[in-house]
């Protein structure tokens, strides 16, 4: 699949539908090679919206090259603050992997964001996803200490939302007021509910979200369907 073809396509149908919003969370695997190029082209072409963006590394990405391209002071920081809301952003990225992980720095982060501040509404967005899929090929890449991390936000009550890429495929779960959240890709998808890798027929796409000053998010996946992008479904990995 032509990935910049359907990334343009994609922010074609966000310019088409959304006439106000604030800031790009680009939730990892934000280039397949990992070059500067690559990196540097991803950051103008959403810049061109004058927009904030914000980046994790995703199990394709390479922190120290998008490093050479945005800061980390900027657009990599770990903890945003917008409004009555904290976006902590956790790198779940084990290199030369293709699952996911939290180091003990990250859960530390993260123990000490929802510490410094037990009043804001928090959303919590990493790469790989912290709860099963009910996909058995993709649910083998799940984090691995993703109970560490689940333990750990269940003691703080203004976590409103855990938000996460990789898995290629929309899902929105309500347990026990926290809203667990997976956004489709900009590129090809995965059959949900599936055994083995599969790609879905479903096109590509992105989540809008809005965050309310109350603590409740409005949230939906728009997607492209009405272009070809001649894709191989006979692949068998990605």
């Amino acid at each position: 699949m032509d990935t910049q073809s359907s990334l343009n396509a994609v922010l074609d149908r966000l310019h088409s539908e959304q006439d106000q919003y604030d800031f790009f969370l680009c939730t990892g695997d934000l280039s397949q090679d990992a070059t500067v190029e690559s990196y540097q082209y991803l950051k103008d072409l959403i810049g061109k919206d004058g927009k904030d963006q914000y980046w994790i590394p995703g199990n394709h990405d390479h922190r120290e090259t998008m490093l050479k391209v945005v800061s980390a002071d900027n657009e990599m920081l770990p903890v945003v603050k917008k409004g009555p809301w904290q976006i902590i952003l956790l790198d779940s990225q084990v290199p030369g992997a293709v699952g996911g992980n939290f180091a003990e720095s990250q859960l530390t982060l993260l123990k000490n964001a929802l510490e410094a501040d037990k009043t804001s509404h928090t959303l919590i967005t990493m790469h790989h996803h912290p709860r099963p899929m009910g996909c058995k090929w993709l649910d083998t890449q799940q984090i691995r200490n993703s109970q560490a991390f689940l333990d750990l936000i269940a003691q703080y009550d203004n976590v409103r939302v855990v938000l996460w890429g990789h898995v290629h495929q929309d899902s929105d779960t309500n347990i026990d007021g926290v809203r667990f959240i997976s956004t489709p890709s900009t590129c090809i998808q995965f059959t949900p509910d599936s055994d083995d890798f599969d790609v879905d027929k479903e096109g590509p796409g992105y989540r809008w979200m809005e965050l309310h000053d109350d603590g409740k998010i409005e949230t939906a996946v728009s997607r492209v369907n009405d272009v070809d992008f001649k894709i191989d479904y006979n692949t068998t990995g990605y």
